[in-house]
């Protein structure tokens, strides 16, 4: 007698019937999407006009235009990974726990931690199936009846909990230990930044090929990291931060793009600073930005030249 598969899918028990949501249909994302908050699902407008009623939208296909694009996978995965990196624990050089330091657009799509922050969303499905946030419950809620808000601090709460889970039944920890210890420079975006050049500093090696840090090279016999100062570091205290932002702005960047700045030191986010400047999407603003601290980049390396030349 032939042994029977079981289900692929998720299970919801109704009168008179049993209904299975593949793993792989497009509404199989519905229970992380009914988590978002607010912020996060107005970045795709269509997402966020969705009915907070789950009613027809689990049981017609009145709204498999939004559900079945892509863009609304993205935003869920998007949203999820983004916020599961924020619980990742990498160990500091004394060797104790830490968040990932800098900001995950700092490093490359293909560094296995960022990738991993994807790997773990059908995980965190599977916790929220089995921890009263599944589709029964999504099934059990009347017509009419609409899914509260979180509020962002929920959301990050809730992500922050099950991500820990997690990691700790699938014993990813010490698989999370060995990618960060053994991290490249490829595993950082091209664009400068704090965190990359903070590892660009430590990415020494001596004639051995053994990888060795500068803070390592430092050390004196009793283990004392010794003070060298860094010129660098002292052209930016004495000279970057008296610098007026006008100055940078006028010489460097277009009308435009130094309102953009003005903007982003004002504390707006991408996308309402695409809503003021006339951009449609705030990736635009994004690419902006990251133009501008190339410009910003270029100008700090010649005004350090002038620096040294005096």
């Amino acid at each position: 007698m032939d042994k029977q598969a079981g289900p692929k899918g998720f299970l919801v028990v109704l009168p008179g019937k049993i209904i299975e949501i593949p793993q792989d249909s497009d509404k199989s994302w519905l229970t992380l999407f009914y988590s978002l908050p607010r912020e996060l699902a107005k970045k795709w407008k269509p997402t966020y006009e969705l009915p907070r009623c789950p009613y027809e939208v689990l049981r017609t296909d009145k709204y498999d235009r939004v559900v079945c694009d892509d863009m609304f996978k993205l935003l869920v995965w998007d949203c999820y990974a983004w916020c599961a990196w924020q619980f990742f624990q990498v160990k500091d050089r004394k060797g104790n726990y830490r968040d990932i330091p800098g900001n995950w657009n700092q490093y490359a799509g293909y560094f296995p931690l960022w990738r991993l922050s994807y790997s773990i969303i059908p995980y965190i499905r599977m916790k929220f199936e089995q921890n009263g946030l599944g589709f029964q419950n999504l099934y059990n809620i009347p017509q009419g009846v609409e899914v509260p808000w979180l509020t962002y601090q929920q959301f990050s709460n809730l992500v922050g909990n099950v991500t820990g889970m997690v990691i700790a039944e699938q014993n990813w920890q010490p698989m999370i230990d060995a990618i960060w210890e053994n991290r490249t420079v490829e595993d950082y975006e091209t664009a400068s930044s704090t965190v990359k050049t903070d590892f660009m500093r430590k990415w020494h090696h001596n004639r051995s090929g053994k990888a060795i840090s500068l803070d390592e090279m430092m050390e004196n016999e009793d283990g004392d990291i010794f003070e060298v100062a860094d010129p660098r570091g002292e052209f930016e205290q004495k000279v970057i931060s008296e610098m007026q932002i006008a100055a940078f702005a006028e010489q460097s960047i277009t009308e435009k793009d130094q309102e953009i700045l003005k903007l982003r030191i004002d504390g707006l986010t991408e996308q309402e600073i695409a809503d003021k400047v006339g951009y449609k999407t705030a990736s635009a603003v994004h690419k902006r930005i990251a133009k501008i601290a190339g410009a910003y980049e270029d100008y700090v390396t010649v005004e350090y030249q002038k620096y040294l030349d005096k």
